[in-house]
């Protein structure tokens, strides 16, 4: 599950990164989508299988938002996000303050659950972030209840869209952030993240059936529903 090209994923560098980009995270997403990922994220969770008393992790959460979106719309399940950015965490217990979702800061690739935990996970925009993706992987396979939903969701395959949105981000960090180095990384990333057809193979490899898969906004982001 490596990408084309090399790029730095050290835990130390991503660490440091997204604690840098906490505090206008949310703003520049809203800018650079305009505002079109609340969207895409809703309709993901509006069609991924939770029980309603389910047990679900969201990881690399973030400041939250699809773990916000869960509760909302299964309220009994108990929903629980983790991610390595104790800054972006912060921001994401600021948000949920009323919702009863626990955070923790923790390691994707050595979580702290027993086997067989949780009746689904999912992950948004995180997987390409990660140096060793395919133990991430492998971790949430086994955390994952035999039957359980695992949820993909990141950028698609390129297109004219996001040959824009590459065009654009580089310029509007540039004009609202001090990290512009840092949005150069993510589109990097997204470049030399493999596709959705590919990613999905990758997951059968690891053990996983593959359930659906969604593309949104002409392809510009894909989701891929995947079973135990």
């Amino acid at each position: 599950m490596t990408g084309r090209k090399v790029i730095d994923k050290t835990p130390e560098t991503i660490h440091l990164m997204f604690n840098m980009l906490s505090e206008k995270y949310d703003f520049m997403n809203n800018v650079m989508s305009f505002g079109t990922h609340h969207y895409v994220k809703y309709m993901c969770i509006k069609s991924l299988d939770i029980k309603h008393d389910g047990y679900v992790i969201d990881l690399c959460t973030g400041t939250g938002d699809l773990a916000r979106i869960i509760k909302k719309l299964h309220p009994d399940a108990i929903v629980e996000g983790i991610d390595f950015s104790e800054n972006m965490l912060k921001i994401a217990k600021k948000k949920s303050l009323n919702t009863k979702i626990q955070y923790f800061q923790g390691d994707v690739t050595n979580l702290p659950y027993p086997d067989n935990t949780f009746d689904a996970v999912t992950i948004g925009f995180g997987l390409r972030n990660i140096q060793n993706a395919e133990k991430a992987v492998e971790e949430i396979y086994r955390i994952l209840k035999p039957g359980g939903s695992f949820l993909h969701l990141d950028f698609g395959n390129p297109n004219f869209l996001s040959k824009i949105y590459e065009k654009i981000t580089p310029f509007l960090a540039k004009i609202f952030t001090e990290n512009a180095d840092f949005y150069e990384y993510l589109i990097k990333s997204k470049q030399n993240f493999l596709p959705p057809e590919d990613l999905i193979k990758d997951f059968e490899s690891k053990g996983f059936k593959l359930k659906k898969r969604e593309d949104y906004l002409s392809g510009v982001i894909s989701s891929q529903t995947m079973t135990k």
